[in-house]
């Protein structure tokens, strides 16, 4: 079975009893998977957890494979809904506020459970790119690019999309690193308004970086 096949799920459910189901399970993989690490993690842990047969499990999830890829997914789609209503489409006044208030909610949503956000970004690699979560990172681009297209004017033209494309990857990264590499700074103030400082640097005007730079340093 190849690696796409082994991560995509065999069906999704449609009653409403196979969606409990399958939402049981996802919560026992999601502790399966943080008391015993992805290695540690078997199909026949989880449903034990979970409560259910081997094989209803397997009506779902051909492997943990498809059960990490499930979490990711989920994991995405709420991130997008957490910034889908502050990406909302919206006159800024202040520009600071702003970022601040963005790279916040950003933070805090990867604040929550970070022993299991830090093994499914860990796993990641292992279950490839998936179209969903694509899907969602490209929403969450166009949501950007639209909010500064309508609210901010460079000095210089620069390829909004190009510009978009850096800072969400800039902030992912730096986030991702955070909770896999240093998850005690997770939702420190410091932590936000360092986060919202290399934003803030990379979208002002270059009139206003040297306004707003360090006294005595060129």
């Amino acid at each position: 079975m190849s690696a796409r096949n082994r991560s995509a799920p065999r069906k999704r459910p449609r009653q409403e009893r196979a969606k409990a189901t399958v939402e049981t399970i996802l919560e026992a993989a999601a502790h399966v998977l943080v008391t015993s690490g992805y290695e540690g993690t078997t199909t026949k842990a989880v449903a034990e957890r979970a409560g259910v047969s081997i094989g209803s499990l397997y009506q779902y999830f051909p492997s943990k494979e498809a059960l990490v890829a499930m979490l990711l997914e989920r994991f995405h789609q709420r991130a997008l809904e957490v910034l889908a209503d502050k990406l909302a489409p919206h006159p800024i006044t202040d520009l600071e506020q702003e970022v601040r208030e963005l790279v916040r909610a950003l933070v805090e949503f990867y604040g929550v459970n970070p022993r299991l956000q830090r093994v499914l970004l860990e796993q990641a690699p292992r279950i490839g790119r998936l179209q969903v979560v694509q899907e969602i990172e490209a929403r969450v681009e166009s949501l950007v690019q639209i909010v500064l297209a309508q609210n901010l004017e460079f000095e210089r033209p620069r390829n909004l999309g190009l510009v978009v494309f850096i800072i969400i990857r800039a902030l992912r990264s730096a986030v991702w690193a955070v909770v896999v590499e240093r998850p005690e700074l997770i939702g420190t103030p410091e932590f936000v308004e360092e986060l919202s400082a290399l934003i803030l640097g990379y979208l002002r005007p270059q009139g206003d970086r040297r306004k707003h730079s360090t006294p005595g340093v060129k």
